[in-house]
């Protein structure tokens, strides 16, 4: 019995060291974390301190304005607002509608018409795509992410639509259209140019700066007789002259390679004198448009 009573004595002497050494290893553990956790307050403290304050941000709430459409609108407030009439902007929907339907299609998804409709009230007032996306009901960084796909769309779509008379039939079609109309033959459109004004850079202010000292640039466009677009170049700051634009052009290729038969182009020109731009029938070299009085006894015969 003394044996076994000194031997639970033992191992209960034992079994008190190893658990008082556990408790003292449990203890500098927790010392270690707290230390740390002490460590990495201070240091956020010191960051938040260099930084200085910094306001929380609050979630906004998302507000969906009603889309803009045609539905309730009178002819005249729609060429008021787009400079365009119902007609053509459903014949633009639907030239340019493959082009910019979504493939995955959303209860929020921006509805092309929408687009068109916001791009062409920008383009008719001038004003910001602020402004733009005010009035369509969508926010400004949706009508910016847009705003390149459908200028791009409307762009592709120029050949279609602004062509110069380039066959027989198309020229002798034109002509008759002109002479019904005014009498004067062989007239192909009337040239002109005229300035739109802009805000250039500081860099680039000098160039257009027109001779009404304002900034714009300079653009030619030629008509048919039914008044549509059949050429138009808006490429030159305002400081170019008129002549300039049309000696670089591809319509005066056009007429000094005799392409235009003998068609005519006629316009104002210095002082309202009639401006005829046209190629060399008889085959003599010329180099530059020709200012003069045209007799029309001489043209019709």
């Amino acid at each position: 019995m003394g044996q076994t009573h000194l031997y639970l004595i033992r191992t209960h002497r034992s079994n008190s060291r190893a658990a008082e050494q556990q408790n003292g290893d449990m203890e500098e553990i927790l010392i270690q974390r707290a230390c740390r956790r002490r460590a990495q307050q201070l240091q956020q403290q010191l960051l938040q301190h260099q930084q200085g304050p910094q306001r929380q941000r609050r979630r906004q709430e998302r507000i969906f304005r009603p889309r803009t459409t045609l539905h309730g609108l009178r002819e005249h407030d729609i060429i008021q607002r787009y400079r365009l009439n119902w007609q053509a902007i459903q014949q633009l929907l639907r030239n340019i509608e493959p082009q910019l339907t979504p493939t995955l299609l959303t209860p929020r998804t921006i509805p092309t018409e929408t687009k068109l409709l916001a791009v062409l009230h920008m383009l008719a007032s001038g004003s910001f795509q602020t402004t733009g996306a005010l009035v369509a009901g969508i926010s400004q960084p949706s009508f910016s992410a847009f705003l390149p796909k459908v200028l791009d769309a409307i762009i592709g779509l120029t050949p279609c639509h602004i062509c110069f008379p380039n066959t027989l039939q198309k020229q002798q079609e034109t002509k008759q259209g002109v002479y019904l109309i005014s009498g004067f033959p062989h007239v192909l459109g009337a040239i002109d140019c005229t300035h739109v004004r802009l805000v250039p850079s500081a860099a680039t202010e000098h160039l257009y700066r027109n001779r009404k000292h304002t900034h714009s640039i300079n653009v030619q466009a030629i008509f048919d007789h039914q008044g549509l677009i059949t050429n138009f170049v808006a490429k030159y700051p305002g400081i170019v002259h008129d002549s300039f634009i049309f000696r670089h052009c591809t319509i005066n290729e056009h007429f000094q390679d005799g392409r235009c038969g003998n068609g005519l182009l006629v316009g104002k020109y210095k002082n309202l004198l009639i401006y005829t731009l046209h190629s060399n029938p008889l085959g003599h070299t010329t180099h530059s448009p020709q200012q003069q009085h045209v007799d029309r006894n001489t043209l019709r015969s």
